[in-house]
């Protein structure tokens, strides 16, 4: 199919239903209230292609599947901008990394890789760094002695905890009422702009009255929370700031503020505000959720809990733990992960692109100002890609000697091209720690009379499963 369109007519637009014939499939299926935005744009790319094009509210919406056509497309320098959302500048009162396009953005993402290099993945201590944290969630879980509890609230601390120490230099007790506060706010921002906040975005003029809709005027206040959390931590780094010295992403961010004194630099206190948030959501959801979704599929498949457990065990040793190094010593356990995170499917549709002038996509004319969006989540359903896609098997990942194959290109979890994850490596080494370690530490089982386990997801900025309790069983 993707060849077939590959060479189409540059000057054709793309298939799709026609305004009216969308706004009917709403009226007369009411089914499609209970799907998620990507269960809707995979069934329209059954019946209309690789990449197809709807109408709503008199924006243009280009939707793509197939990783080679999503690749193609956002490796285009003309699909790299974010929409122009009035409403949401007005709510963030800045764009940070995740909104920001041009000049504003590329200074953003500058920044914040060098953050992520000098505080992350450069450091010889990050490894130890998230180990300790996970040293911290083992103890918190050990408490339950093997009782039910949800552990969405506990990996939810443990992981932003991570990118607390990275921006503000420190890591938070999990009972400190101020970083409840702080989790509260981002958690609850999560749902927010991935549910009405979200839906505004594509809505001309939604910026004149979305103030008076109780989810916009909460998302505000959530994100003042986060403003004034940051304000009181840049006042206490400003009294030692040392240029030459930066301790975390606040110094880095006010030493290029103070290189931006003469020069077009436009890094300021509104944008820091923006991208802390942004780094947050990156930096945490996506790694916290994925590892919630693999406690879930190893509650449902223990004799796979089983064979990671007993390969961790052969190669670690039961009194020590898992480093990343340990990973190409772990085939079967980095399979698990990968097989996790494709039918986990955390990040189904990502971020929306703006085609910033007339371009070219498969063959098919994309207009100026058009919305992009990638339907990621679908690459790892693909039955032409994956025998028995909706079937949880790690040995997919593996080669016939057991290996780790190489199979990079037919997952793109991270997005790709100019706007792909920041976090990527980051997030792929928190990962593996913090799973590893848990399954190294506890066996997990499904509570006795509770609900069947469902797999079905809830849609958000990230899809995460639905709430559910979990018995950490210490192996110790």
């Amino acid at each position: 199919m993707y060849m077939n369109i590959r060479h189409g007519n540059p000057n054709k637009l793309p298939p799709g239903p026609g305004r009216l014939s969308f706004l009917a499939d709403f009226i007369l299926r009411p089914s499609i209230f209970r799907e998620m935005p990507h269960e809707i744009f995979y069934r329209l790319y059954r019946r209309y292609g690789s990449i197809y094009i709807v109408e709503l509210f008199m924006v243009k919406l280009v939707i793509i599947h197939g990783a080679e056509l999503i690749r193609e497309a956002f490796h285009n320098k003309h699909i790299r901008d974010r929409p122009s959302v009035r409403i949401l500048r007005h709510v963030l009162h800045g764009e940070g990394v995740a909104f920001a396009s041009g000049d504003a953005w590329k200074v953003q993402r500058k920044t914040a890789i060098t953050f992520m290099k000098d505080f992350g993945l450069n450091r010889t201590d990050f490894d130890d760094q998230i180990a300790v944290e996970a040293d911290h969630l083992v103890a918190e879980m050990s408490k339950h002695e093997g009782r039910p509890f949800s552990p969405y609230v506990l990996m939810a601390n443990a992981v932003s905890n991570v990118i607390c120490k990275m921006i503000f230099g420190t890591r938070y007790d999990y009972s400190d009422p101020q970083f409840k506060q702080l989790l509260g706010a981002i958690y609850r921002n999560i749902q927010l702009i991935g549910g009405v906040t979200g839906a505004l975005q594509v809505m001309p003029g939604a910026h004149l009255f979305a103030w008076l809709l109780p989810p916009v005027r909460e998302t505000g206040r959530n994100l003042q929370l986060i403003r004034d959390f940051t304000s009181k931590a840049v006042e206490d780094h400003m009294r030692d700031f040392d240029p030459d010295h930066p301790r975390d992403f606040i110094d880095v961010y006010l030493r290029e503020m103070k290189s931006a004194v003469g020069n077009k630099s436009q890094a300021n206190l509104k944008d820091m505000y923006a991208t802390v948030s942004d780094l947050f959501i990156a930096g945490t959801e996506a790694t916290s959720t994925t590892v919630r979704w693999g406690m879930l599929y190893m509650m449902a498949y223990p004799n796979i809990q089983t064979k990671v457990q007993q390969e961790i065990d052969a190669i670690v040793g039961r009194n020590s733990y898992p480093r990343m190094s340990d990973r190409p010593k772990l085939p079967y356990t980095a399979a698990t992960i990968l097989e996790i995170m494709r039918l986990g499917n955390v990040v189904p549709l990502g971020a929306p692109h703006r085609a910033s002038q007339d371009t070219v996509i498969g063959g098919y004319h994309i207009p100026k100002g058009s919305i992009v969006f990638a339907n990621i989540g679908a690459i790892g359903l693909d039955s032409t890609v994956w025998k028995e896609p909706d079937r949880f098997n790690p040995a997919r990942f593996l080669d016939e000697s057991g290996k780790l194959a190489k199979r990079e290109d037919d997952m793109i979890p991270f997005s790709t091209g100019h706007r792909i994850c920041i976090g990527e490596q980051m997030s792929k080494t928190e990962l593996f720690i913090f799973f590893t370690r848990l399954i190294h530490r506890f066996t997990f089982r499904k509570p006795d009379h509770s609900p069947p386990i469902s797999f079905h997801g809830v849609a958000g900025i990230t899809l995460s499963p639905l709430p559910f309790d979990i018995c950490a069983i210490p192996r110790d």
